[in-house]
Order: structure tokens, then C-alpha cells, then sequence
């Protein structure tokens, strides 16, 4: 979150707008994105809205994990990388996506 933080005003030159999702509770985020000085907006608890039971989870994997998604501005989705982010990528994506006029 800090490197998307970091990485804001480069997002913005591509049209892009950060939104990170978690399943803690809405003061959880709140203290945390306060100690990271997150300026962008967080979502909490979304596994009901998705249709994901935290009872569901399979052996030995979380039902979230890591995962950088870019979604046009029609709703595709255009990029998505398990793990933690690559900015470098991100970004390239994010240029190649505005040169082609598909800006996310």
C-alpha cells in the first residue's frame, strides 16, 4: 500500500485512482491507513459482497491474498498479478493502456 501511496501522482497522469481492499473492520483500516498516511480510499470487509465465506478457505490458502487488478473504464479487467505489486509494471501498463485510449 505505502509503494501505491508513493506511486499516486504517477497513477493520475494515466487517469488511475487506487482502491485497496481488505477484510478488516472499518477501524482497523482506519488506524492502519492513518499510520501509513493512505490518502486513498480502502474498502473493508468485502467477502460477503464477493460471495466468499472466511469458513471456505482450502487448506493451507488464504482467500485473499496480494493481488494488483486494473480495470478499464468500461469494467474490463485489463492487468492482474498474484503477489505483491510491481510498480514498474503497473506503470507501463497504465501508459500503454492511455496510449491505446482504453485509460482505466
Amino acid at each position: 500500500m505505502e509503494g501505491h501511496q508513493r506511486n499516486l501522482y504517477l497513477y493520475e497522469r494515466f487517469n488511475a485512482r487506487v482502491l485497496g481492499v481488505s477484510r478488516d473492520d472499518v477501524i482497523t483500516l482506519k488506524y492502519w491507513a492513518k499510520g501509513l498516511d493512505l490518502t486513498f480510499p480502502l474498502l473493508s470487509n468485502v467477502t460477503s459482497f464477493l460471495g466468499v465465506s472466511v469458513d471456505a478457505q482450502p487448506e493451507g490458502k488464504p482467500i485473499f491474498s496480494r493481488r494488483t487488478i486494473i480495470i478499464d473504464k468500461k469494467g474490463v479487467i485489463r492487468y492482474v498479478r498474484d503477489g505483491s505489486p510491481v510498480f514498474k509494471d503497473i506503470l507501463l501498463f497504465l501508459k500503454k493502456l492511455n496510449q491505446e485510449g482504453g485509460k482505466p
